[in-house]
């Protein structure tokens, strides 16, 4: 049963994940759509188109009455059409993403996992030179090469067609640093804090840069993220508690030097009442899909950070409850494979990728329902961004690599076994 369990693991990894990601896909567009993708919108156009017809036989005579109604009714209809399609463009551009995320997950999960330890210099380089670039690029210049600020944060490069937030790189690329370094660190045997400062310097640098993008919410949650790793690999708690209060500290001067921030901490957002609002409404089985209330369409962020809330109106509590239990089982079998690996650089990796995707999904479920400050945590896998989905399915990719080594070594010892005793026999 165990051997079962060892060699259905990457298969039910990549099972769970897809549907999440196919799920997210719909929620995407339902999300995305405006309330003249609802039911009503027919009844709205032919009240309009009869509203105009009355106007225009008031004001002319019958056939010129007609012709202008006729002008009307296309008009009308070709307004809802271009509604119709600038709302199919979210779904095209999260449609592509998914193509380019499996793609991703299908390299991660070919290429053999101590690879990522033996270019960890490559990697950190990549990441950290995209981040400082990010502040080196002139924004929104219109240039093929431009960093981009949206919504007053500066997280994004531009590289012709294609945007990616170096955050996102960053979070997969210090879990990969992170995992490369306690390995190491135990293979030695150091356990003091100095031993602890290369590993501190480039997390400090990495996280600090975030800051600088005005992203506290990330920074946050990557802090957490590797305190939980460092915890968990065994790093001396005493250790633990100063990093942990250093960065308590910093983010608490941060938070009380931004009004706003403070603001969302205190008070509750519009964003935070109107995701409540949607979750009680949704009830047992929901409002059916796509028939979510209205002010969701106007909800900044509803197909993003605030997911979850369409979710539970349109889907209701059962499928939400269903929603959060995929995430359970994906992070359970995330820890079966940590339990099954026997090298500590790959155990230390499918560890720190779990812990990452674990907590990214309950902090923003967790911002949702008003348990956590309003800020901008995507709910993994399901909510709308490119950047997010694909550098978080390279990581599942590369949990789903470290899943086949063992029973991989086992076939091969299995093999060789065989081998040797058919050797043996063919001698004697």
């Amino acid at each position: 049963m165990s051997r079962w369990l060892d060699r259905m693991t990457p298969h039910m990894i990549f099972c769970v994940t897809t549907c999440l990601v196919l799920f997210g896909l719909v929620m995407v567009y339902s999300s995305s759509a405006f309330d003249d993708y609802k039911k009503s919108s027919r009844d709205k156009l032919e009240e309009a188109v009869r509203l105009a017809v009355e106007q225009a036989t008031l004001s002319a005579g019958a056939s010129d009455a007609g012709r202008e109604a006729t002008e009307i009714l296309e008009r009308l209809r070709q307004e809802d059409a271009a509604r119709r399609a600038s709302m199919l463009s979210t779904f095209f551009r999260q449609a592509r993403w998914v193509f380019v995320g499996f793609l991703f997950l299908a390299i991660a999960a070919r290429l053999d996992y101590p690879l990522w330890g033996k270019k960890v210099g490559w990697l950190l380089a990549f990441f950290l030179v995209s981040q400082i670039m990010l502040f080196v690029i002139p924004a929104d210049t219109g240039f093929p090469v431009q960093s981009r600020v949206v919504n007053g944060a500066r997280s994004w490069i531009q590289v012709s067609f294609i945007r990616y937030q170096p955050s996102e790189v960053a979070k997969l690329g210090l879990v990969i640093f992170a995992a490369w370094f306690l390995a190491r660190r135990l293979q030695c045997g150091r356990k003091s804090l100095v031993s602890l400062l290369p590993a501190l310097i480039v997390t400090g640098t990495s996280i600090g840069l975030i800051l600088l993008e005005s992203d506290k919410g990330v920074a946050a949650h990557l802090c957490l993220a590797l305190l939980v790793l460092w915890m968990l690999a065994g790093v001396r708690f005493s250790h633990i508690a100063l990093a942990a209060s250093v960065v308590a500290l910093a983010l608490g001067i941060l938070i009380a030097s931004s009004p706003e921030a403070l603001s969302r901490v205190f008070e509750d957002s519009f964003q935070l009442k109107v995701a409540r609002a949607a979750l009680s409404r949704g009830g047992l089985f929901g409002a059916g899909l796509g028939d979510g209330d209205a002010d969701l369409a106007y909800l900044y962020a509803a197909h993003t950070d605030f997911i979850l809330a369409v979710v539970g109106e349109e889907l209701g509590f059962l499928a939400t409850t269903l929603l959060v239990a995929g995430y359970l089982v994906l992070i359970l079998l995330g820890l079966k494979v940590v339990s099954g690996c026997s090298d500590p650089f790959g155990m230390f990796l499918a560890l720190g990728i779990t812990i990452l995707l674990g907590s990214q999904a309950f902090l923003n479920m967790a911002v949702v329902t008003g348990l956590a400050p309003t800020t901008g945590f995507t709910l993994p896998l399901l909510s709308y961004g490119g950047s997010s989905l694909v550098w978080t399915m390279a990581g599942i990719g590369i949990l789903v690599n470290v899943s086949l080594s063992t029973p991989h070594r086992l076939l091969e010892n299995a093999k060789r076994g065989t081998t040797s005793l058919s050797h043996r026999g063919g001698v004697a």
